[in-house]
């Protein structure tokens, strides 16, 4: 992502991501600052009907290949997933 506010050596006018990647699409991949706390949102299919609808996590990154997700920590169980929420 740093590559975002990096100038091309070979254009100036463009960003090194734009160089190397193409236009940066802020809308199909959002980003923010690593280590944000966030509230994920289990799915209706994969929680009990009384449980919590959300869980503590923290942010990683986007996830790139994803349409609007994001690369986040889960701490129940140790191990990154990529959310749409």
């Amino acid at each position: 992502t740093l590559n975002l506010l990096r100038g091309s050596r070979l254009n100036p006018k463009l960003s090194a991501w734009a160089q190397l990647n193409g236009t940066y699409d802020f809308n199909r991949t959002p980003i923010t600052s690593p280590g944000t706390r966030v509230l994920i949102h289990e799915k209706p299919s994969t929680r009990d009907s009384w449980a919590s609808h959300a869980v503590d996590d923290w942010y990683l990154g986007p996830a790139p290949h994803s349409y609007r997700c994001y690369t986040v920590w889960v701490w129940e169980t140790n191990a990154e997933r990529i959310c749409d929420t």
